[in-house]
Parts: structure tokens; C-alpha cells; sequence
């Protein structure tokens, strides 16, 4: 993608180029006291802003779950990656959540405080925010902004996601300047308009130093982004061994994969009434390669039939998807099986 245009600030698009560490199946050990470079970097927004789909396009690997719905992301998950005697932490949290939404969806209640426990462990906040959006581009989620406040000492960047979606790209510099208040790193933005004199009007944040425009989802600008939080990185011990790229255990990540799939491929609220467990698990390594299984419960047998589709052949195109965001993930051959079944009922009475 071409430069769109010029600013004082960097405003760029370019494709990525990135190296990461590679996977360790072993359970997280604790690191050695080496001394590096270290930067948290806490990445919030609204719901399906893309901020999973952003660090996993970062890492080259799809650690974080990431579907085409809200509230994906149900824990703070960290994903880590080392370069140059860098670590970058990114902490990719739940999008913002109101406790209506919290008992619509049956999500967990620790998803209301996981936002702000990362910004707590952050030194430096990235707000990702989707431009695709017709309803919600030109202004900040009201509880970004006041977390955001909250945290005003710590330096925060604005992401803007989905910019290849927008038909007019000239409507960027209007986003821009509305999302910013039209300020950026304490200084006007240059040929921009002036903000509005009534403050209750704006639906911006008057202290991002650096703004970046993304495809999140076809990496284009991401590249940036990683360059910028390795020149904010500090002279500190390492938290974690280089060799490491999660702090979650392989057993989770396929959990939340499965069920990320199940959300892609169900319409409306169905998939948030799906309960996603690991009944086994086998890091094979003189096969190098996974071996796994899955049961998703689910409330009646209508439902299993719905999900299995005709002749099994959607459940066996969930599979198939899962399977390659697996190999994505632990690079290495992945053999998984997912199987239905009734809550409640006994296996003999399990629909498969």
C-alpha cells in the first residue's frame, strides 16, 4: 500500500518484515536473570477493534484468538517476542466490556478488571480502533478514554485498523484529527481543523505521541509499529526465556483456538453458549508434532445437529480451519479431533 500522505509525524504504510523466537512446548520456566532490552506493551480498544489479529500479524504466529465476533478475547493473554536482545510483551486484552454484556454473553467475570490490570503492568498503551467502522470511526470508546486518563503518565499510541476498508482515504485526516483532539505529541496536527471550543463535544484523547495506520489482517504498516516498541524498550532484566513466545500453556491456546473457530463459523450468540474442552493432549517429540482432542458441549441435540451441519461437513470444515491456525501457532504438524456432545449426557449417549 502507498503512502497516503504527509504529516510532520510518521504516517506510513509499509509490509512487514518480522523474525520471532521460536515455540517451546515446555511449561513456563523460570528465565534466566539475563539483561536485555524489555518493553510491555498493553494493547486495548473496543471490541473486535483487531487487537489480537495486530499482535498475532506482529508476531507471525496466531498466539491470540481472533474471530469476526466481539469478546473473543476473554483473559489477558501475553505474547512475547525477541529480537536483538529485545523483548516486546504484549499484553492483548479483552475488548471493553459492560457487565449487560458480561451475562448476555456468559463471559467471565474477570474479564470487567483484565483492561485495567494490564494497563497497571504496561510502559506504553496501544489503542487500536477500527476506521472500517461507519458509526464508531470518528470518535474513542467513552472507556478507553477514561482509562486512559486514569493511566495519562504512561505513553500511549493511537492504531488505526482496517484503513484498507475505507472507499475515501481523504476521510482519514477528519478521523485522525477527531480522534486526537487534533493533537499529537503536544503539537497541532498541521493543516488540520481546530478543535472544537466545547471539550464536552470531543470524543478524542489529547495525549497519544505517535499514530499509526494498519491492515491488520494483511500486515500492512505492523512493521512499523514493531520498530516503534523496540526503540521504547528498556535496559532491564528479561521476564521471560527468549526461547518463549506465550505465557499461556499449549493445552489453553488450543481451547481458545477451537472456540475462536466456532465463533467465525456460528451465526448470532450460539458459539457463547458452547463450553470448549481439552480431553487430551501429546506433544509427540520424536514425531515433532501435536496430537489433541476437543469436546464442545452443547445445551440441546438440536443444536449439535445444527453445528455438525449435513453429513458432518461443517463441524469437518471447522476442523480443517482449526487445524491450520494450530500449525500457524506451534509450527510443527498439529492432528487434532473435536467432537459434540449434549451437556449433561453420558458419553454413550453423546452425538459425535
Amino acid at each position: 500500500m502507498s503512502k497516503l500522505f504527509c504529516f510532520a509525524f510518521r504516517l506510513k504504510l509499509i509490509s512487514p518484515n518480522l523474525q520471532v523466537s521460536f515455540f517451546s512446548s515446555q511449561p513456563k520456566r523460570e528465565c534466566k536473570k539475563n539483561i536485555g532490552k524489555v518493553v510491555n506493551v498493553a494493547i486495548v480498544g473496543a471490541p473486535n477493534a483487531g487487537k489480537s489479529t495486530l499482535i498475532n500479524r506482529i508476531l507471525e504466529r496466531k498466539i491470540c484468538a481472533a474471530s469476526n465476533k466481539v469478546h473473543t478475547t476473554t483473559k489477558l493473554t501475553r505474547a512475547l517476542c525477541y529480537e536483538n536482545d529485545t523483548q516486546i510483551v504484549f499484553l492483548d486484552t479483552p475488548g471493553i466490556v459492560t457487565v449487560k454484556e458480561q451475562k448476555k454473553y456468559k463471559l467471565p467475570e474477570s474479564m470487567l478488571a483484565a483492561c485495567h490490570k494490564s494497563l497497571r503492568c504496561a510502559d506504553v498503551v496501544g489503542v487500536v480502533h477500527d476506521v472500517s467502522n461507519k458509526w464508531t470511526k470518528d470518535k474513542l470508546h467513552g472507556d478507553v478514554i477514561n482509562m486512559l486518563e486514569v493511566v495519562k503518565d504512561i505513553p500511549s499510541f493511537l492504531i488505526l485498523n482496517k484503513v484498507d476498508m475505507l472507499k475515501s482515504k481523504k476521510q482519514l485526516l477528519t478521523v485522525i484529527n477527531n480522534l486526537t483532539n487534533g493533537v499529537i505529541a503536544g503539537n497541532p496536527i498541521p493543516n488540520a481543523t481546530k478543535s472544537r471550543k466545547n471539550k464536552e463535544k470531543l470524543h478524542g484523547y489529547s495525549h497519544f505521541s505517535d499514530v499509526f495506520l494498519v491492515s491488520a489482517l494483511n500486515g500492512d504498516g505492523v512493521s512499523d509499529i514493531k520498530q516503534y516498541l523496540m526503540k521504547n524498550a528498556k535496559v532491564r532484566y528479561l521476564q521471560y526465556d527468549p526461547s518463549e513466545w506465550t505465557d499461556q500453556m499449549p493445552e489453553i491456546l488450543i481451547e481458545e483456538a477451537v472456540r475462536a473457530k466456532f465463533m467465525d463459523f456460528l451465526s448470532q450468540e450460539i458459539p457463547y453458549n458452547l463450553i470448549t474442552k481439552l480431553e487430551y493432549f501429546d506433544d509427540v517429540a520424536e514425531e515433532d508434532k501435536i496430537m489433541c482432542s476437543v469436546t464442545v458441549e452443547c445445551p440441546t441435540d438440536r443444536l449439535v445437529r445444527l453445528i455438525s451441519g449435513a453429513g458432518g461437513g461443517r463441524l469437518q470444515q471447522i476442523k480443517s480451519n482449526v487445524r491450520n491456525d494450530l500449525v500457524d501457532m506451534f509450527k510443527k504438524p498439529v492432528v487434532i479431533d473435536i467432537q459434540l456432545k449434549v451437556k449433561n449426557k453420558s458419553t454413550s449417549e453423546d452425538i459425535i
